[in-house]
């Protein structure tokens, strides 16, 4: 495996760090109207390379397991879209993007006990260390208002949703150890984003929303919501979750909010907090600590025949 697709989820993270920032372009639009359209230009954009791949004789369809895993992979994704989305009309951008950091600490509990993937001490540290930047980050933000706390709230769900997305790609996209071929990225990406499309599209109506129309500026930050945080982003994130561990993949994740926040600085001009600063370089350790030591899965223990 060469070492430079380590890059890739470091590039995913760049560009999924201007999701928040798109959002917040995209009003007067609604939270679940906007997260409806993203994934809808996602969808739009990946049903070509499905159609072209589905019509191919040597593509292998995706076994019923696997199917039912891309059905649940979308309803995560959507109920991700509907919280976090929604949680940036009461909280800051930098509150509701640092929780995403709760991520790689649920992908490694879930990857150690159902995929097998090691945790070391390095590992643990750095754990540690995101825990201790986020809650450096965010903890002071509960006094503020229950406003605010409310936007945490729904940050920490959809960072759940989103971690339970992420982790199902991890065991849908990559071969299996029994011979079954992973599900390839057009096959996997186009039912997904379109089950998370109707999810959004029945929660958008369930709550009342408007699905348009909306000022021109509007359409067009949505336009760049679906094309670069979603269709490079997440893309990205799913390519890379065949060839590296979940939570190698997910520890990038980390990048994110130091990109958000900075992009949040310069164009909304919200001035870091001091636990920004001083959290910051605890989430930049992990990182490095996880990409240069990456989990390795468990070996098998091999079963001794008598002769």
């Amino acid at each position: 495996m060469s070492k430079s697709i380590r890059l890739v989820p470091l590039l995913a993270a760049l560009a999924y760090a201007w999701a928040a920032i798109f959002i917040r372009w995209s009003e007067p639009a609604g939270p679940l109207a906007i997260a409806f359209y993203r994934m809808f230009i996602a969808t739009v954009f990946w049903a070509p390379f499905f159609v072209k791949r589905w019509k191919c004789p040597y593509v292998v369809m995706p076994t019923i397991r696997q199917w039912k895993l891309i059905l649940l992979a979308g309803i995560f994704l959507s109920l991700h879209f509907a919280t976090w989305t929604s949680s940036l009309l009461y909280t800051s951008v930098a509150s509701a993007v640092f929780l995403i950091l709760t991520q790689p600490v649920m992908i490694a509990i879930a990857a150690h006990f159902i995929l097998g993937e090691r945790l070391t001490l390095i590992h643990l540290i750095a754990l540690s260390l995101a825990i201790i930047g986020a809650v450096i980050i965010f903890g002071g933000d509960i006094g503020i208002s229950r406003e605010h706390l409310f936007g945490d709230v729904l940050a920490l769900i959809g960072a759940f949703f989103a971690g339970g997305y992420l982790f199902i790609a991890r065991m849908a996209r990559p071969d299996n150890d029994d011979g079954t071929p992973g599900v390839e990225l057009a096959m996997y990406l186009f039912p997904v984003y379109g089950i998370s499309t109707l999810g959004l599209f029945i929660i958008t109506m369930s709550f009342g929303e408007s699905f348009g129309p909306f000022p021109r500026e509007s359409w067009l930050a949505m336009l760049g919501l679906g094309l670069v945080p979603t269709v490079i982003g997440h893309s990205l994130f799913n390519y890379s979750l065949k060839h590296l561990g979940a939570l190698s993949v997910n520890i990038a994740l980390v990048i994110e909010p130091v990109g958000a926040s900075l992009l949040a600085i310069l164009l909304f001009s919200e001035a870091p907090t001091m636990g920004i600063l001083l959290g910051s370089p605890f989430l930049i350790a992990s990182v490095i600590m996880i990409f240069l030591r990456p989990p390795q899965k468990r070996p098998r223990v091999q079963e001794s025949t008598a002769s």
